[in-house]
């Protein structure tokens, strides 16, 4: 289950924007995938390691008819095929693309962009240690309210009323971060507003009029 709404703070694609990137930027072909559309699959046999542009992109485990949301990328954010994982565009998404030893250059002759990387891939295995712990041991409604707080973390916007959570993510697309269905998310999302807890303002808008609480909920308590 992808907890965090960004797998890291570092953004990438502004470090390579500046000058001193030119010409490892150059080196990146841009690539448009529409909405749903699947960027790479599991098998596919070239290394590859991509920046996204503009949209999102999920990262998913498919296993007979289950999906299991690993992370979702948003711009800035980088990920390599090589991964035994399905890669899908949420949104009509751009990307920049190229060859893993190209990438490879650009670490070893940036020391500044290496240290990057290496916290990158370091916040990379802390968010799938996470996401598989929460998947084995955390029951559906405890995992919703893990992901509702550390959103609430990432990007909650303070305001009178509570936390104001624009999250631009639908029921269905919040069952397949937490690993459920449509049904039993939206079921869950009924209880916790019945019980004052947050408030759906839209489709894809959360507000969260009790923190706290949600906070008991997801330890357990």
């Amino acid at each position: 289950m992808a907890t965090r709404m960004r797998l890291t703070d570092i953004d990438l694609l502004e470090t390579l924007s500046s000058p001193e990137y030119a010409e490892f930027l150059e080196k990146f072909q841009e690539r448009r995938f529409l909405k749903k559309e699947i960027l790479y699959l599991p098998n596919d046999e070239k290394n590859l390691v991509f920046l996204v542009k503009h949209g999102r992109v999920r990262i998913y485990l498919a296993y007979e008819d289950k999906e299991f949301t690993l992370s979702i990328l948003s711009p800035g954010d980088v990920y390599s095929t090589h991964t035994r994982a399905f890669i899908q565009a949420m949104e009509d998404t751009t990307i920049l693309v190229t060859d893993v030893r190209n990438f490879q250059k650009i670490v070893i002759n940036s020391p500044v962009f290496g240290l990057n990387i290496v916290k990158v891939l370091g916040d990379l295995l802390k968010s799938s240690f996470t996401i598989i712990n929460s998947l084995v041991f955390k029951e559906t409604y405890l995992r919703l309210a893990e992901f509702l707080v550390q959103a609430a973390e990432d990007i909650g916007i303070p305001v009178q009323q509570g936390i104001k959570l624009e999250l631009g993510l639908t029921t269905e697309e919040i069952a397949l971060i937490v690993g459920s269905t449509r049904q039993t998310v939206s079921v869950f999302l009924n209880d916790l507003q019945k019980s004052g807890i947050l408030e759906k303002v839209n489709r894809r808008t959360i507000l969260i009029k009790d923190l706290k609480k949600l906070q008991r909920i997801e330890s357990g308590f």
